[in-house]
């Protein structure tokens, strides 16, 4: 007699498995942290020194989330381990994959898309390899996931329960990386949606807005002690400016190679603050004397965020990473292809894909405004992938109702 496997079961499979290939990958690389993975390495350690989230000289450059809930805490019970924090980013994953299964559900998905969405994100192999890395999006993915499920929840139930908890979870996301915030939008449209009265409306929007503040304030107040003002970083003049000047490309550039770079040094002496806003000014300024080398800029930086992954790593490629990059596009492209190929079908042109391709277009948009990193696109992929389940249980469902007729 033969036992089917139950939806929960099979949920459990995927997620250990979604887990252990991360774990796996996080034990046979380890990359040495570089760049801003060696800053958030860095933050935490100064942290648990005493020395406070220092990093490089500053104080509040870097996004303070990931080393401040992720890597401090970890390292404080295991140590100053490399792989005790890998270990932790799969599980920040496995709860990402958790909540791509719950977003399917609420979008109208059957079983086999639910447990596709999960399965395909389990098998996403840029998730497996930036849970070796100390990448902020590790925890930035399962926030953004978590403000999405929850916008979706708001539509037909928006409790202040709710309304209370995607305010926390915006409140983390703007310490932890705020080019999430992007998302906000689709929450001020989900409760649009919702059967409330515009005051109750209103009164829950406020909720969330008053919780994610109550949730920033005491990050807000350090900086203002610290660095001169209730800022959540001192990085966003700086990217602006990346963005917008006349060596401006669309990509990340170093900003050696723009006009503020024989400067630059002498502009930081005078402090992370002031270099934030004087490079903000300069970006913002090069922006009104070119608005069409902006408008241009911004267009190309849209198109340079949904690339496919054809570029090549640095260095000489073994054939084993010829062959990831290879299943990486494969991957990529049929994720891509089947969520822009569901909006062919009408019935999966709903409120709630609506809302999930909102949250899609809104996270682009912040990326045209700055520059482009790949890796930038990955806690917005998940949506992608739950698109491109919803497209394959349509065509099962459709495919057996078609049998069913005959």
């Amino acid at each position: 007699m033969r036992t089917r496997i139950s939806e929960k079961q099979c949920l459990a499979l995927i997620l250990v498995l979604a887990f252990f290939v991360r774990a796996a990958t996080a034990v046979a690389f380890q990359f040495k942290p570089v760049s801003d993975y060696a800053g958030y390495e860095h933050m935490a350690v100064n942290l648990l020194a005493g020395r406070g989230l220092l990093e490089g000289g500053n104080s509040a450059f870097l996004s303070a989330g990931y080393p401040l809930f992720v890597l401090a805490p970890v390292f404080a019970v295991f140590g100053h381990h490399l792989l005790a924090a890998l270990l932790a980013n799969a599980l920040l994953c496995t709860v990402s994959a958790w909540l791509i299964y719950l977003i399917a559900r609420e979008a109208g998905a059957g079983r086999a898309g639910r447990l596709l969405s999960v399965g395909i994100y389990a098998l996403y192999l840029p998730s497996w390899i930036y849970a070796a890395y100390l990448a902020k999006e590790n925890l930035m993915t399962p926030l953004m996931l978590g403000v999405v499920l929850l916008s979706l929840r708001c539509t037909y139930h928006p409790s202040a329960r709710i309304a209370a908890s995607i305010g926390a979870v915006l409140g983390l996301l703007a310490i932890a990386g705020n080019a999430g915030l992007a998302l906000a939008p689709v929450l001020v449209i989900a409760l649009a949606m919702s059967p409330l009265s515009f005051s109750r409306k209103l009164a829950r929007l406020g909720l969330a807005g008053l919780v994610a503040m109550l949730v920033v304030a005491p990050w807000l107040i350090r900086n203002y002690q610290v660095v001169g003002a209730p800022v959540l970083n001192t990085n966003g003049g700086f990217n602006l400016y990346l963005g917008n000047n006349p060596a401006a490309n669309g990509m990340f550039i170093s900003i050696a190679d723009t006009p503020r770079g024989p400067t630059w040094q002498l502009l930081r002496k005078q402090g992370e603050l002031v270099a934030n806003n004087t490079l903000k000014s300069e970006a913002l300024a090069w922006i009104r004397q070119n608005p069409a080398r902006f408008l241009k800029l911004s267009f190309k930086k849209a198109a340079l965020f949904w690339m496919p992954p054809i570029h090549e790593g640095e260095g000489p490629q073994s054939k084993g990473e010829a062959l990831t990059r290879l299943a990486w596009l494969a991957q990529y492209v049929l994720i891509c292809g089947l969520a822009v190929a569901g909006m062919a079908y009408r019935r999966l042109r709903t409120p709630n894909t609506g809302l999930i391709w909102l949250a899609i277009l809104c996270y682009t948009a912040v990326h045209m405004i700055f520059y482009v990193i790949y890796r930038y696109r990955e806690p917005i992929m998940p949506l992608l992938i739950i698109l491109a389940a919803l497209v394959i249980d349509f065509l099962i469902s459709d495919k057996k109702f078609a049998t069913i007729a005959r």
